[in-house]
């Protein structure tokens, strides 16, 4: 079933590329540059969450603390300390 509704579904579509070949590259143009605004816009979005989300986390704004072994902590606003996470701080 799946098979012939694919071979009509082709036979349509050759039947609109040949009978209307000026309109059919139009219609493939509009959706191709429909679908390149639409990835442009997605790609826009999820640049400008990246960005938020970085300076949000940063340094600047932020804390830091220096222990008596000379090791610096950074504590950025709104965030968690950096470090590999190994051993809590006591203070």
């Amino acid at each position: 079933m799946g098979r012939v509704i694919g071979i009509i579904i082709g036979l349509a579509v050759l039947f609109a590329i040949i009978s209307n070949p000026v309109g059919a590259a139009q219609t493939t143009r509009n959706g191709l540059s429909n679908l390149g605004a639409a990835g442009e816009q997605v790609t826009t979005f999820l640049s400008s969450v990246v960005n938020n989300v970085a300076v949000s986390t940063s340094s600047s704004g932020g804390s830091t603390y220096t222990d008596s072994n000379g090791r610096t902590y950074y504590y950025p606003s709104g965030g968690v300390e950096t470090g590999d996470g190994s051993t809590p701080i006591d203070r």
